[in-house]
């Protein structure tokens, strides 16, 4: 039996919940069901273990994080009763202390139910966690995670581009949270700081947050970056 390593609430007051494990696959449960125990649905899509999933809180969307290097953003809508192929994986690591295999970078799932796919981070030595921007102050029109290769990275839903890449830590970033009704995001790295990103009102998009300059906390224990 894989571990599971991540679970959420379709939405809030919800009976939905969201679970992703080693075994690769998304699972979508329901607590009214007779058939306790048992999945509701299967999103099949990854090629290794999820570290982490992220509900949109509409009860139809969610984004997971995985040690295949992706996000992939679901639509339970598209989920299967029943799990569609268990492709054993065409290469051998250990994600706690190996780097991803370049050849399997681009591997794609023969079955892949997600919606949509986003490479440019790194998921190694730890469950990285990914997020959808607030809902009230950007739309959620961004997804967000940290990286074992010291940013935070940021995407536009719509296109899966990278907006913006965070730089100032000298470790793995493992988790981040965006302010809900502010453009300020904190995260937090094994070089043991938490940093704050800030945007300034100059900006054009002022949801959006930048890279700019550093000046030291007051207290000495954080830094803010000022954009």
């Amino acid at each position: 039996m894989a571990d599971v390593n991540a679970v959420t609430f379709a939405d809030e007051g919800s009976d939905v919940l969201y679970s992703g494990s080693d075994d690769s696959l998304c699972k979508v449960w329901d607590r009214r069901c007779n058939k306790r125990g048992k999945q509701v649905g299967v999103l099949t899509g990854h090629l290794d273990g999820i570290t982490f999933i992220d509900s949109r809180g509409d009860g139809h969307y969610f984004i997971s994080n995985c040690k295949d290097q992706t996000i992939k953003l679901w639509d339970i809508r598209k989920m299967s009763s029943t799990v569609k192929d268990c492709t054993p994986k065409a290469y051998e690591w250990d994600y706690r202390w190996m780097t991803y295999p370049s050849e399997a970078r681009y591997f794609k799932h023969p079955y892949d139910q997600s919606l949509s796919t986003f490479r440019g981070h790194s998921v190694l030595r730890t469950l990285i966690r990914c997020y959808f921007s607030p809902i009230h102050s950007t739309g959620q029109r961004y997804i967000y995670t940290g990286s074992s290769d010291q940013c935070v990275y940021i995407y536009d839903v719509a296109t899966g581009k990278i907006v913006e890449k965070l730089r100032w830590h000298g470790s793995i970033i493992r988790d981040c949270s965006w302010h809900p009704y502010f453009p300020t995001l904190v995260s937090s790295s094994w070089d043991g700081y938490l940093v704050r990103w800030e945007a300034t009102e100059d900006d054009k998009d002022p949801s959006m947050l930048k890279t700019g300059k550093q000046r030291m906390h007051p207290e000495g224990y954080t830094f803010s970056f000022v954009f």
